[in-house]
């Protein structure tokens, strides 16, 4: 079977026309292998335990989940696979919610003495993994289904939350724990949006679209929480502090480690920018994701780059200080990479002229022992298949950094347009400043504001006084300076400008210079 369903996986990968896709759903074949997974649910639980029976059952479903992943990949494919019930048949499968105790001591985390036999915890992600990679991949294909594709993942991460809200409490920091956290951030800032409640409203009644909302509440506390957990933090120096490794092909531990944070933090804000555009078209009515303070990323200048910031409980809201923060760590982070970026460049390019030394340091970063028994030409080869991955690497890092920064611009753009032009302080004594004994002991309401319901906004806003408003243009003009603003116009010229005709960085440097300089009345 998993030989049938490897020939299957080539064929639809080379089949430009689509026939057997076509074959394969009007036949019914791609509905009785959806249908097949429930089946396999028992089974796959059984696969858990601490002595699990013969490991057949879990390779098979790793040959069906990347089968069907092939198919989704393609947009008539992926609606094939929602009117087949992929989603739905994925939402049933309870194997999900028995997620292993991830901690290293646990009896879940220790191998089989022979060491062919996977972990509990670690064949537990090679059930889960490719769930979630299917749910993306048909979310990004979907195209004009998006809204129905989107509603049913949503259920997916509702009918498994005890585990989906595991994950993003990111108790243990792995390379897999990032991969789980990048994939399911990237699905839920697709997924869990105010517009896909409609669509499932429609289905449903009013308790169900309350528990809806309640649930996406959750789901968006627990990502903007991450901001502040990954944005200069403890746990991205454990990331920085890994051994680079070795491996013949791929990444090493340590980049992949480093690329997942970056993706982490990525989909965070795009998520963060989705709710901003879906909420007003314009500043006005916008909702207010960030509290009304800088202090996180004010405090900062002149200390260590590295301290970690103020971790923030997933039920408060993080204030604009974290945004501001990661916009320059990004920046920073842009550069050095970006310098790195052009040395492995000039290196590939002069292959034939690097020292030895230099050709037998890059090679032992695939190979570790024995270069000097490896012929020069061979030499060459690994040295160049090194140059190859750096290269790779640091073109995505560069991607995502220059994403990260045009979404932070983007938000602390509408929360400063916000709070300066539209907002009318009120008359209470609370002071939202981090640093106030007041501030630092007090926790929002569960609802926090980020439904875009007045009642819930006004909730929040009401405890905003003017000298919070004073300081937060204090902070602004004084933290976006014209170092940050050349740097930032910099990524621009020399990066976005390349890859697109729009100076989208340009513009909203232009917007926040002018609201952080302009006199309230």
């Amino acid at each position: 079977q998993m030989l049938a369903l490897a020939v299957l996986d080539r064929i639809v990968a080379i089949d430009k026309h689509q026939q057997w896709l076509y074959y394969l759903s009007n036949s019914g074949y791609l509905k009785t292998l959806t249908d097949s997974l429930v089946q396999d649910d028992p089974v796959l639980q059984s696969m858990l335990s601490p002595k699990p029976p013969l490991l057949k059952a879990l390779y098979l479903y790793e040959s069906k989940m990347a089968f069907l992943t092939r198919v989704a990949k393609n947009h008539h494919g992926s609606l094939e696979l929602l009117t087949a019930g992929i989603i739905v048949r994925l939402s049933q499968c309870q194997v999900y919610d028995h997620r292993p105790e991830t901690e290293s001591h646990s009896m879940f985390c220790i191998r089989d003495p022979s060491g062919f036999i996977p972990a509990p915890v670690e064949r537990y992600h090679q059930i889960l993994l490719p769930a979630l990679q299917l749910c993306q991949v048909i979310l990004t294909s979907s195209l004009g289904k998006h809204q129905l594709a989107a509603a049913q993942v949503l259920q997916f991460l509702i009918a498994h939350s005890d585990p989906i809200q595991a994950i993003l409490r990111c108790q243990e920091i792995t390379a897999t724990s990032l991969k789980e956290l990048a994939l399911l951030t990237g699905i839920i800032s697709k997924a869990a949006l105010p517009g896909v409640i409609r669509v499932i409203e429609m289905d449903g009644n009013d308790g169900t679209t309350m528990e809806l909302q309640g649930q996406i509440g959750r789901f968006q506390r627990q990502c903007l929480g991450l901001l502040s957990r990954f944005t200069g933090s403890d746990r991205l120096h454990e990331v920085k502090k890994q051994q680079d490794g070795t491996q013949v092909s791929g990444m090493s531990k340590k980049d992949e480690m480093e690329l997942a944070v970056q993706q982490i933090c990525a989909n965070v804000v795009q998520y963060c920018q989705t709710l901003l555009i879906q909420s007003s078209p314009g500043s006005q009515h916008t909702i207010c994701l960030f509290t009304p303070s800088l202090t996180e990323g004010t405090s900062r200048e002149g200390s260590r780059q590295d301290a970690p910031l103020p971790m923030v409980p997933y039920w408060r809201l993080p204030s604009l200080g974290v945004v501001l923060f990661l916009l320059k760590q990004s920046a920073n982070d842009f550069f050095s990479n970006y310098e790195s970026h052009r040395q492995s460049v000039t290196k590939y390019q002069n292959l034939q002229h690097l020292p030895p030394d230099e050709i037998k340091e890059l090679c032992q970063a695939v190979v570790p022992f024995g270069v000097d028994k490896i012929s020069a030409a061979q030499r060459h080869v690994l040295a160049r298949r090194r140059l190859v991955q750096q290269i790779n690497h640091r073109a995505e890092l560069l991607s995502l950094y220059c994403f990260i920064v045009e979404n932070c611009l983007f938000i602390l753009w509408r929360h400063l347009e916000y709070y300066f032009l539209y907002f009318t302080p009120s008359d209470g004594h609370l002071s939202l400043n981090i640093q106030s004994v007041s501030y630092r002991g007090r926790r929002f309401p569960d609802r926090g504001g980020l439904d875009g319901s007045p009642e819930a906004r006004r909730l929040v806003l009401s405890q905003v006084n003017q000298h919070d408003i004073e300081q937060l243009q204090i902070d602004a003009s004084a933290s976006f300076g014209e170092s940050l603003q050349k740097k930032l116009l910099d990524i621009e010229s020399i990066y976005c400008k390349v890859r697109s005709r729009h100076l989208f960085i340009q513009a909203l440097v232009r917007r926040i210079r002018g609201l952080a300089r302009m006199k309230r009345s």
